[in-house]
C-alpha cells in the first residue's frame, strides 16, 4: 500500500514555495490531442487508475509545521475524481486553437490548496472529428520527465493489448533519459552523486544559501560554475523582452521529426543542438523585426537527473543556465551552442543543486522567493525537450497526433517545449504577454530559425 504521507523533496518545497508569485508560478499544462473522441467512461477509468498509481494526484500539499522542514503530500480521504476531471464540447466553430485558448488560461491560473493539485478535461468537437485530453498539474508534484513517462499509462501501443499491469508498470518505471529510445537525444543524464563536488565549494554554497544577503554578490569565488547557477541576474540580457508578469499566451509550431534527425546529422550534433540553435536564430530575427539587436539571450536549461528505475513522482532536475552569444553565421551559432551544452554537462555547479534546493528551501518562503527570483527574473527564455512516446499509441483506439506541453517561463520572458513523439516534434511556446505581447510574431520567427537550421541535412 502505497504511504499516505509523502514528504516533498527539497526540490519540491522550492516549487511549491514559488506558487504563491503569479509571475513565477510552476503550472504545466500538457494538451493531448487526439484523432477522435475515445469513450468517456474508457477516459475516466484509465485516469482514476493514474490517480492511484500516482498517489500525489490523491494528495493534498500541507505546509510545513513545527518540527517538519518542508511540506508534504497528505493522502486526502474525501477525493473525488470527478472534482478534477472535467467532460466538454466545444461549439461549432471549435479548433485546436480554442483548446490552446483553454490551456493557457488553465496555466495562469492557480490551484485551490484544499485539494489535489491537478485537474483534467476531455473536449470534444474540434474541426475534423479531433478531441484533446487536457491536464493541468503543480511542478511541485511531478517535473517534465516523470510526469509525460507517468502520462504514458493512458496509452495502448500499437503492438500490444493493454494490461492494469502494464499500465502501473508504465508509472512505476521511469527511464532516465530519452537517449535510451533515440540515439539523436543528446545524454544530457546526469546524478549529482556522478558529478565532482569539492567539500569548500559544498560550504560555501551552503553559506551563500543561509545567508544570501551577505553571500549572494561574491558566489563568482564559488567556482564559475556555481556562480553562473546561483548568482542573481538583475535584468535580461535582451533589449526588448523586459517586462514581466501573469498572463500567458501559447503558441506551437510542429515539423516532422525526420527533419530533425536529418539536421543533427548534418550538423554532426544532437537533436538539442539543432533546437536550441534554432530558437536563438529565431530570438534574433524577432529582435530585428522589431528594430533591435541584442548582444547574446540567457537560458535556462533543465537538466534531468533522474535515475533509470526511479518512480515518476517528484522532480528530478537541476536548472543550467548561461548566456549564449548571437552570431550572424549560422555554423557559429550552432557551434557555440554545442559548446555550451556539452560544458555544462559536467559542470561541478550542477552537483551542488540538491544542497542549494535544501538549504533554500529551509528559508522563510518571502526570502526564498526573493533570493530564487533573483536567479529566474532575469533570464530570457526557458528551454525544455522532453522525450514523448517513440512509437505510436492510442486511447480507446483513438490516435495520439500530437502532445503540447505548456510549461511555465518560471520569470524568464517564455518557454519553448520540444515533445517529441513517433513521427512529430511538437514544440510549444508559453509566452509572459508583458514581455512578449506578439507571441504569434515569435513563433513564425521560431518557425524560420527552424528552417534555416534544419536546412543542413546530412549528406
Amino acid at each position: 500500500m502505497a504511504p499516505r504521507v509523502d514528504t516533498m523533496s527539497s526540490s519540491d518545497s522550492l516549487l511549491w514555495t514559488l506558487s504563491t508569485d503569479p509571475v513565477m508560478r510552476p503550472t504545466v499544462v500538457a494538451v493531448m490531442v487526439l484523432a477522435g473522441a475515445p469513450a468517456w467512461s474508457e477516459v475516466r477509468t484509465r485516469v482514476g487508475a493514474l490517480t492511484e498509481a500516482l498517489p500525489r494526484l490523491r494528495s493534498r500539499a500541507v505546509a510545513r509545521g513545527p518540527g517538519r522542514v518542508r511540506p508534504q503530500f497528505v493522502v486526502d480521504p474525501s477525493f473525488d475524481l470527478d472534482v478534477h476531471l472535467r467532460h466538454v464540447r466545444l461549439g461549432d466553430a471549435g479548433g485546436r486553437r480554442q483548446v490552446l485558448d483553454l490551456a493557457q488560461t488553465m496555466a495562469t491560473t492557480g490551484f485551490d490548496h484544499a485539494l489535489p493539485l491537478w485537474e483534467a478535461s476531455l473536449v470534444e468537437g474540434l474541426e475534423g472529428g479531433e478531441a484533446a485530453l487536457v491536464m493541468k498539474v503543480h511542478h511541485a508534484v511531478i517535473d517534465g520527465v516523470g510526469g509525460l513517462a507517468a502520462l504514458g499509462a493512458l496509452f495502448d501501443r500499437a503492438d500490444e493489448a493493454r494490461s492494469e499491469e502494464a499500465s502501473l508498470s508504465a508509472v512505476a518505471a521511469v527511464p532516465a533519459t530519452a537517449d535510451d529510445a533515440d540515439p539523436a537525444h543528446e545524454a544530457t543524464t546526469q546524478h549529482p552523486a556522478d558529478l565532482p563536488v569539492a567539500v569548500q565549494l559544498v560550504d560555501d554554497a551552503l553559506d551563500a544559501v543561509l545567508h544570501p544577503v551577505r553571500s549572494l554578490g561574491r558566489l563568482a569565488s564559488l567556482g564559475a560554475s556555481v556562480g553562473r547557477l546561483m548568482a542573481p541576474a538583475s535584468r535580461p540580457v535582451s533589449p526588448l523582452m523586459r517586462g514581466r508578469g501573469f498572463r500567458r499566451h501559447v503558441e506551437v509550431v510542429e515539423l516532422p521529426m525526420a527533419h530533425l534527425h536529418q539536421a543533427a546529422r548534418g550538423w554532426q550534433g544532437t537533436l538539442n543542438d539543432v533546437f536550441v540553435a534554432s530558437v536563438v536564430r529565431g530570438l534574433a530575427l524577432y529582435h530585428e523585426q522589431h528594430g533591435l539587436a541584442s548582444s547574446g539571450f540567457r537560458a535556462l536549461m533543465p537538466v534531468n537527473v533522474r535515475r533509470a528505475g526511479e518512480r515518476a513522482g517528484g522532480n528530478h532536475f537541476v536548472p543550467a543556465r548561461f548566456v549564449i552569444p548571437v552570431h550572424s553565421d549560422l555554423a557559429e551559432c550552432v557551434l557555440e551552442v554545442q559548446r555550451l551544452t556539452r560544458a555544462w554537462k559536467t559542470a561541478p555547479g550542477l552537483a551542488l543543486s540538491d544542497v542549494l534546493a535544501d538549504g533554500l528551501s529551509m528559508l522563510p518562503a518571502p526570502l526564498a522567493r526573493g533570493v530564487w527570483g533573483s536567479m529566474l527574473m532575469g533570464n530570457d527564455f526557458c528551454i525544455t525537450n522532453v522525450p514523448g512516446p517513440p512509437f505510436p499509441v492510442s486511447v480507446d483506439g483513438v490516435w495520439l497526433e500530437a502532445i503540447y506541453a505548456v510549461s511555465p517561463p518560471s520569470g524568464a520572458a517564455f518557454n519553448i517545449s520540444l515533445v517529441s513523439t513517433a513521427d512529430r516534434a511538437c514544440l510549444t511556446l508559453t509566452t509572459d504577454t508583458t514581455a512578449v505581447p506578439d507571441g504569434a510574431k515569435l513563433a513564425g520567427c521560431i518557425d524560420d530559425g527552424l528552417a534555416e537550421v534544419c536546412s543542413v541535412r546530412a549528406g
